[in-house]
């Protein structure tokens, strides 16, 4: 038995005392430390080698939700039905190659514009398929016991890279070029790849899979949603914020080298600042006390979130706005693990894949039709503006949602 097996019940890091779960974690922190990479090398090579503007970054992050509502329907339905660790694995294995590819091409200079927009949507397609599958896997991982704390952790591993990968892409960038931030991006892939391969499939928490005909039903997830309150208020929250509030980053780069005067490595900080602010966040929703408060902790960073990003859209002072930026990361994981936590505990097995592939459009489509809509404002106005403006009207309407469905904060 490892150190990690004699895990006590009731910690921070009590998910980790299941092995699947615990090769889960370090695989995903590998590779999503690599998409952060990509993420950051590739806007950055829109806008500053390739000549975009506002309206182009949000256009990129627009074409990967395209693929995002026609497929996660069916990509629910599957996920219900077949193995979810086969299919995370055959996607995780074609975003690898996409990876490859793009560092391929920005590699031999052959780079363009619509080379990076095609890639995008392909990246979309494949997650589209990829994450409802992968985010009802976790409850087969640590089971029903540990799963609002396994959903912190994972959160945590997702930020946690949000840190590590822009703060080393800005020094791959600025040192020795984009094309490595893909390629290392590519290679990361193969360890969460190894971990799917390495899991003990007899140790997996069972769960009741849909049958023939449920699985055929891919609306079943939509009336899940207009029949039950608190997840219906939950996916307009995730509406509003993810429409509104969280395309933010899109515009980063642009608060870098125009507001800050910066490079690559100004860009990578700023968003690792958010990054380690969703790592503590993530390790506060995961403590023992947060858990047992999912609905007043949804409320709280529902609230703070487009609050810190009116203050931050006309901040500009550096320092001031990294500590702005690590309060937004800290909100955002405040309202986020709590919602797919309460989702996960209150959905069917058998319905678990088609209403996650529900969250998922919300969480992944909107940001991206966000990320478009705050590109195309800024282009007109300003930056600055174009955050306020998205600040304010997310402020607004999450208070319209809350008055609406107070029953949110009274779940536990």
């Amino acid at each position: 038995m490892t150190p990690a097996d004699s895990l006590p019940p009731g910690g921070i890091f009590q998910s980790l005392r299941h092995r699947n779960f615990r090769l889960w974690f370090y695989g995903q922190l590998t590779s999503l430390v690599g998409t952060w990479m990509q993420t950051i090398a590739q806007n950055w090579l829109v806008y500053h080698q390739l000549g975009g503007t506002a309206r182009d970054l949000g256009m990129v992050s627009f074409l990967g939700a395209l693929p995002l509502v026609p497929l996660t329907l069916y990509a629910g339905a599957i996920a219900d039905r077949l193995s979810k660790r086969l299919i995370v694995f055959w996607m995780q294995a074609v975003m690898m190659i996409l990876a490859f590819v793009l560092g391929f091409l920005c590699w031999t200079g052959a780079v363009q514009m619509w080379h990076v927009m095609a890639l995008a949507f392909l990246l979309g397609a494949a997650q589209a398929l990829d994450t409802p599958a992968r985010q009802a896997f976790v409850v087969e991982l640590a089971g029903k016991e540990d799963l609002a704390n396994a959903i912190s952790l994972n959160s945590g591993i997702f930020h946690a890279a949000r840190v590590i990968g822009p703060a080393v892409a800005g020094i791959l960038v600025a040192s020795v070029g984009i094309p490595i931030s893909f390629f290392l991006n590519g290679a990361s892939f193969i360890a969460v790849l190894a971990c799917l391969l390495m899991m003990d499939t007899g140790a997996l928490h069972p769960t009741r899979a849909a049958s023939h005909e449920e699985g055929r039903d891919l609306l079943a997830g939509l009336r899940y949603f207009r029949d039950n309150r608190v997840p219906l208020g939950i996916g307009l929250l995730i509406t509003v914020s993810t429409l509104l509030a969280m395309p933010y980053h899109t515009l980063i780069p642009i608060y870098a080298k125009e507001v800050f005067k910066g490079g690559a490595g100004t860009y990578g900080v700023l968003m690792s600042a958010a990054g380690i602010g969703a790592v503590v966040g993530a390790l506060y929703t995961a403590s023992g006390s947060a858990v047992h408060r999912k609905g007043q902790l949804l409320v709280a960073g529902s609230l703070a979130f487009p609050l810190l990003l009116l203050l931050f859209a006309w901040c500009t002072n550096y320092w001031i706005s990294i500590a702005l930026l690590f309060g937004l990361g800290f909100c955002f994981v405040v309202q986020s693990a709590p919602a797919n936590a309460i989702l996960q505990s209150v959905v069917p097995d058998e319905l678990r894949g088609r209403v996650l592939a529900i969250y998922v459009s919300l969480f992944l489509g909107l940001m991206r039709v966000g990320s478009l809509l705050i590109g195309l404002l800024a282009d007109r106005t300003s930056p600055q503006t174009a955050v306020a403006a998205a600040g304010g009207a997310a402020l607004v309407l999450t208070l319209v949602v809350f008055r609406n469905f107070p029953e949110i904060r009274h779940v536990k």
